[in-house]
């Protein structure tokens, strides 16, 4: 090879060799994925076989034991989670679910709120608490805006049912569970905002009895059942004509007939607040400044479950729906709730307030 020709190949490189760095200094920095996660454990505010139709005030943390449905575990469901969570976890960590009563999901609330950001710590939070955050009840000292929310495990819909031989009747009793449960908020909103012809009947401590009122003519109607429940286990109710559904809290509101819509601006946006529940009734979330990676990773787990083959069989047998709610959304859905209208909030608060 000649001179000339080393010295055009020399050149060549050296150009080669600076338009490189030059890409690679220009370049987006890559975020540097979690290597491998820590022990993980799922923090759960309710005990077994309990549900999500607590009061969402923390002086309800006493009835804890009797007034929550036996159709929906918080704590089964996070035994799930914990069984093939981890599977799909950079590193494969162990996972434990750890149940922490008290003030109708407060209390799990409030160490997530103070734990470490490091992933070590999530919790499978009640609707509840982002309510109770939102409307500024007392004792919920924490801003469930706060939490990065990673997703949820399904979405649900609440029906309004009532007996067929309730029809023509001038006044259709409804079943309470207790203020600021879901059955005692949702019958007040079909009352107050909708102007249905319902008297609340409080006094019922579980769903059980409520079902017994109703099948035995003692209750007219009850709110705030689980449409996947419903469907699933008392779909004979609806298919023989037994009961009928005269409202829904779900993602469109098509539940209810168009002459029983609302009108009134802050009577739409409060029954609009309270749909909202159709997505946040499972929801998981991290610790306030959880970092990026960590909660991408903790999302994209989640989100995994859902086409895992084992993880779906499993929740067949545990009768677990696994229908992923999407973390954008569920975030979306809390800071809409935290800036809420004064006169929403008060319509609302006046649904939850204690009686």
């Amino acid at each position: 090879m000649t001179v000339a020709a080393l010295r055009s190949s020399f050149r060549h490189w050296r150009c080669a060799a600076a338009l490189a760095l030059l890409t690679q200094a220009m370049a987006p920095q890559a975020r540097s994925d979690v290597a491998v996660f820590p022990p993980v454990a799922i923090l759960v505010g309710f005990g077994p076989a309990q549900g999500n139709d607590q009061p969402a005030r923390p002086d309800a943390a006493t009835l804890a034991s009797n007034r929550m449905s036996p159709d929906m575990s918080y704590e089964q469901t996070a035994r799930f989670l914990a069984r093939h969570l981890g599977r799909f976890l950079p590193g494969q960590p162990s996972v434990t679910a750890q149940h922490i009563p008290g003030g109708a999901g407060l209390v799990a609330a409030r160490k997530l709120a103070q734990a470490r950001p490091d992933g070590s710590l999530i919790a499978l939070l009640s609707s509840n608490v982002i309510y109770a955050s939102a409307l500024a009840f007392p004792g919920a000292d924490l801003r469930a805006d706060a939490f990065v929310w990673l997703g949820g495990v399904a979405p649900d819909a609440w029906a309004c049912i009532r007996t067929s031989a309730s029809a023509g009747k001038k006044t259709i009793w409804a079943g309470s569970l207790g203020a600021g449960s879901r059955a005692d908020v949702q019958a007040r909103a079909m009352r107050d905002l909708v102007q249905q012809r319902l008297e609340i009947a409080s006094g019922y401590v579980s769903r059980f009895e409520l079902i017994r009122a109703l099948e035995n003519g003692e209750l007219d109607a009850a709110c705030g059942w689980p449409m996947s429940d419903l469907q699933r286990r008392h779909g004979e109710w609806l298919s023989t004509g037994k009961m009928e559904i005269f409202g829904s809290f779900s993602r469109s509101m098509k539940g209810l007939p168009p002459s029983e819509r609302p009108l009134d601006g802050a009577f739409a946006l409060a029954l609009d607040a309270l749909a909202a529940e159709a997505e946040l009734a499972w929801p998981l979330a991290a610790p306030p400044g959880t970092s990026e990676p960590v909660a991408a990773a903790l999302r994209k787990a989640l989100e995994a479950l859902a086409y895992d083959r084992a993880a779906v069989e499993d929740a067949q047998r545990a009768g677990i729906s696994l229908d992923p709610v999407d973390a954008a959304m569920i975030e979306a859905h809390v800071r809409r709730l935290h800036r809420l209208a004064p006169d929403v909030r008060e319509r609302l608060q006046r649904l939850y307030a204690p009686r």
